[in-house]
């Protein structure tokens, strides 16, 4: 697996950067987008290097031949159409599935009916929590973050429309989620079994997720302030830091909580906070985005409407366009204006099928 992620890795980010040359001509590379997604999650988190190959291999085709009109959903009715596997599907659908407008037609969601029944949802959620690699070389740590943020979202907030989830869910996902919460840190995280002990992480990206998809309504709030601050020059999924440093979508992640949390932070946590969220709205505007709207630093393998909808969905957090929104400052920002305007114009040349096209959108109209 090691030999082959040296081999792989670097074609693979050779073809990203096509993608994005392709994305900014409003192109919709979904497809490819998704096949690459479940070859970098086989060489990254499982031990299979046959079946990862075989990925591999399968981004290679697709990216050499023409891009072709493809179906937008497939026969169980996931929008996942260029991954067989089932989160990975779930998740390119959730987007387009919480969306208004969203209409089952001929391909009703049959893919959601996996996790349908309490008893079948909680033991999906009870084994991703705990990964064996020792035993069966799988990291359990990407399905457990994309399957509760998704499935939280879609069972209580009971979409798509049109489908009708168990009755029983919501006490399911709310019982989960209070149990999963580490009460010492404050944090949600993967939790792995080695040498017989059982180890758990502070993950900031579900931690994230939990906290914003329940709008706030968790626990632990004062410790989790004090472990997103001690974690802050930590590599993620364990700290605030890519592997290149700082991240729009990171710090994102980190400003949401630190607003979920306002209310019940300690004065010498505002504080520190304060400077922090400071910090990182000078490297956004001096180092993520260009004064006219171009999205300059992005996360690695990040596909351009997502690296906008990241940096405007920070700047929308902080109040950088809206003071009613500056819950942790007073300063004003003669730049919003114009930056909010040179944003939107990068956005709209981008392709509207995307889901994070609109998403940026209603967040810089909104």
């Amino acid at each position: 697996m090691a030999e082959l992620c040296r081999a792989a890795l670097p074609e693979i980010r050779a073809i990203e950067c096509q993608l994005d040359h392709d994305e900014a001509l409003g192109r919709n590379r979904v497809y490819l987008r998704q096949a690459i997604g479940e070859a970098l999650w086989r060489l990254q988190y499982t031990g299979d290097a046959d079946t990862a190959a075989k990925a591999v291999a399968r981004v290679r085709a697709i990216s050499g031949s023409p891009p072709s009109i493809l179906a937008t959903r497939d026969e169980k009715g996931s929008c996942g159409v260029g991954t067989d596997v089932w989160f990975l599907k779930l998740d390119a659908s959730v987007d387009l599935m919480l969306a208004d407008d969203f209409e089952a037609g001929d391909h009703p969601p049959r893919f959601l009916d996996l996790v349908n029944h309490p008893d079948r949802l909680r033991n999906y959620l009870t084994e991703l929590r705990l990964s064996h690699l020792a035993k069966d070389g799988i990291d359990r740590r990407k399905e457990l973050n994309f399957a509760t943020a998704d499935l939280v979202r879609l069972i209580l907030r009971q979409r798509p429309r049109g489908y009708s989830w168990d009755p029983r869910l919501e006490n399911v996902v709310r019982n989960f989620v209070a149990e999963w919460q580490d009460p010492r840190t404050g944090f949600f995280g993967a939790d792995y079994e080695i040498d017989g002990q059982r180890w758990r992480t502070v993950d900031l990206s579900m931690t994230f997720h939990m906290a914003r998809y329940l709008d706030g309504r968790i626990g632990h709030w004062q410790r989790l302030i004090d472990t997103l601050l001690a974690i802050r020059d930590d590599r993620y999924p364990n700290g605030w830091l890519d592997a290149e440093g700082m991240t729009s979508h990171n710090n994102y992640d980190v400003a949401v909580l630190f607003s979920l949390g306002w209310q019940q932070l300690r004065a010498d946590q505002r504080r520190r906070a304060q400077q922090q969220l400071d910090h990182l709205l000078r490297w956004c505007l001096g180092t993520a985005v260009t004064p006219d709207g171009a999205v300059a630093a992005r996360a690695v393998g990040e596909a351009l409407p997502e690296s906008y909808y990241f940096t405007i969905a920070f700047l929308d957090t902080v109040g950088f366009f809206n003071p009613a929104k500056r819950f942790w400052t007073t300063a004003e920002f003669p730049r919003a204006a114009a930056l909010r305007a040179g944003l939107e114009q990068r956005v709209c040349e981008l392709h509207p099928g995307h889901p994070m096209v609109p998403m940026a959108l209603a967040r810089l109209r909104g």
